[in-house]
């Protein structure tokens, strides 16, 4: 065989080499990684997993269990109609009229202005008269009490009845502005001006206990506004409910 064929048969046999490893590669990465199925059709595709429901969410006490319950702790209370509500955000989800409170010792302190209120604020306003105002008048000045003014209640209109501002808690039917406590005896203590220490001292005791009862309480002192009377409410003022404004 001439040189230039043995040159020709030395590079078809490097071919041929080349070939075969490339081959063997291909095999051996083919055992490595075995080959997947065909991806499956669509119409035989499982379905989505739908989204998980959200927990149940507790049920409101609702209208007929609070007043009920209302009722049940020894207050006057009836179910009323929906107020005129003439400004959006005005309303009372509960409309019920508070009429009086039976005190602990089993005496009615009545509420001559019947407020109209939402049922939850009622249920607060009745625990507080019965477990402080009530008491703490037979404790301090020594005499019942025997009725609370508290105003109307319920009064469609802005905070401080300014152009602009929010909704009162009024508005909303949860909040009423005392005014003042009347006793057995005749006196009536005036939360714009106290007769004497004793008067003072026991006023002084329902405001500085209202604190803890109520989200809001505004007094005398507080602002032009309450100079004449105790404004309470249960308005939330942030979103965990625990806020207070205590003037």
């Amino acid at each position: 065989m001439t040189a230039p064929s043995l040159r020709r048969a030395h590079r078809s046999a490097l071919a041929l080499v080349g070939l075969a490893l490339g081959v063997c590669a291909s095999i051996r990465a083919m055992a490595d990684e075995p080959p997947l199925p065909p991806p499956r059709p669509a119409e035989f595709a499982p379905p989505a997993k739908a989204a998980p429901e959200p927990p149940p969410q507790a049920p409101s006490e609702g209208a007929e269990a609070c007043l009920a319950r209302l009722v049940a702790s020894g207050a006057a209370a009836e179910a009323a109609p929906a107020p005129p509500a003439p400004v959006e955000g005005c309303g009372i989800e509960e409309p019920v009229r508070l009429s009086s409170v039976t005190s602990l010792g089993g005496d009615i302190v009545s509420l001559p202005d019947r407020p109209l209120l939402d049922c939850a604020f009622a249920a607060v306003l009745a625990d507080y008269v019965r477990l402080v105002v009530a008491p703490l008048g037979q404790a301090m000045l020594r005499a019942k009490v025997a009725a609370i003014e508290t105003g109307p209640g319920y009064e469609c209109r802005t905070q401080d009845r300014v152009a602009g501002a929010k909704i009162s808690a009024h508005g909303r039917g949860l909040a009423v502005d005392l005014a003042a406590v009347s006793f057995a005896d005749k006196r009536r203590v005036v939360v714009e001006r106290q007769a004497d220490t004793d008067e003072a001292s026991y006023f002084r005791a329902l405001r500085t206990a209202a604190c803890g009862w109520f989200t809001t309480v505004l007094g005398p002192g507080a602002d032009a506004f309450h100079a004449n009377n105790m404004h309470i409410d249960i308005e939330r003022h942030d979103s965990s409910g625990k806020y207070r404004i205590c003037q």
